[in-house]
């Protein structure tokens, strides 16, 4: 990705925690995306309605909810903002075993779940993602 704004894929992120998101936007924004930070479902539903905004990828990392809860939550978000099925959604999982670290795993359509080893994993699956969309 390259800082040329009108090539600049844009990813909004729904991230509740306030000690994550610094670093999480600044890592987004170093990768040469544009970031649109909403703090919770209320605030990204006010944000998305009537299609005001638009994304192209959808990136959610809610502390103590469950993976299932946060794909829920995504889905709602895509669909008030009226984006088609074909936005993609990643759900940043927040506990999981070793045995499935390092893994990113498509759950159904465009709606993937992610176990970050590392941010160089995350940056490849939201560059996949990006480009297929």
């Amino acid at each position: 990705m390259d800082g040329n704004t009108e090539n600049q894929a844009t990813i909004f992120l729904v991230e509740e925690d306030d000690e994550t998101r610094r670093p999480l936007v600044n890592n987004l924004r170093g990768y040469g995306y544009r970031v649109i930070v909403a703090l919770d479902e209320e605030a990204a539903l006010e944000s998305v309605g009537g299609g005001r905004m638009s994304a192209d990828l959808i990136l959610v990392n809610l502390v103590g909810k469950s993976t299932d809860e946060a794909l829920d939550m995504g889905r709602r978000i895509r669909a008030h903002a009226k984006y088609d099925g074909h936005t993609p959604l990643v759900v940043m999982a927040e506990k999981y075993g070793e045995d499935v670290e390092g893994t990113d795993v498509n759950v159904a359509g465009n709606d993937w779940v992610t176990y970050p080893e590392d941010a160089r994993q995350l940056r490849r699956l939201l560059d996949r993602l990006i480009v297929a969309a």
